[in-house]
């Protein structure tokens, strides 16, 4: 897949926040409580970053950013991350 360009202005960043903490391997309740939210807020904002990103799994929710160039592959630290890396430079 090829880098698209950035749309920053598509994304908020509260969403943005999320989609790193995604990628570093946080769970929903590990991501409200970096982000301060409630759980519900936050799995509403996974839920609109999913939308935004026009997927389903949290797995792709990290390709689509390193597509989108919203993440770096050096911030990401789940267990599948070469699956991730190999799916993303196809």
């Amino acid at each position: 897949m090829k880098k698209q360009k950035r749309q920053w202005a598509r994304m908020t960043d509260r969403r943005y926040k999320i989609l790193k903490l995604i990628a570093k391997g946080f769970n929903n309740e590990q991501i409200a409580k970096e982000t301060g939210l409630s759980l519900s807020n936050t799995k509403m904002q996974k839920w609109r970053l999913y939308i935004h990103l026009n997927i389903n799994t949290r797995d792709d929710a990290i390709l689509m950013g390193l597509v989108r160039g919203y993440l770096d592959e050096k911030e990401i630290k789940v267990k599948n991350k070469k699956e991730i890396i190999k799916l993303y430079k196809e």
